[in-house]
């Protein structure tokens, strides 16, 4: 096998960093954007019911700040790390594992609807 040079080596690595920034800007601006845009809080998308932002935030801050944009009656129950891409079989954002082509970080806060005690009633 041939040992690939400097060159090839960056052009593929040049490549790869061009495709991640495409998959960046489909995301957040593209024909098939990921979630729907929170007009009022900038960079907060909604997807599958839950609250996202694109790229890896630390959790914690980003679950309390949720939690004061949710309804009465909602809460975040936790806030993960996940990567996403478009499906190229079903042309929709799926979650997929961090090296797959086209894969998005984000930081999602799962969002629950409260039950109440029968205390509160």
């Amino acid at each position: 096998m041939p040992e690939h040079t400097p060159g090839y080596v960056a052009a593929l690595a040049a490549a790869l960093h061009q495709a991640n920034v495409n998959a960046l800007t489909t995301a957040q601006h593209g024909d098939n954007q990921l979630g729907v845009a929170v007009k009022a809080h900038p960079g907060l998308r909604i997807w599958n019911g839950d609250l996202l932002r694109i790229g890896h935030l630390p959790k914690t801050p980003f679950a309390v700040e949720c939690n004061l944009l949710l309804p009465d009656g909602k809460h975040v129950e936790m806030a993960h790390h996940e990567h996403v891409h478009i499906d190229p079989d079903l042309g929709q954002w799926v979650f997929s594992a961090a090296d797959a082509d086209g894969a998005v970080p984000i930081t999602i806060a799962v969002t629950q609807t409260r039950i109440p005690d029968e205390d509160d009633e």
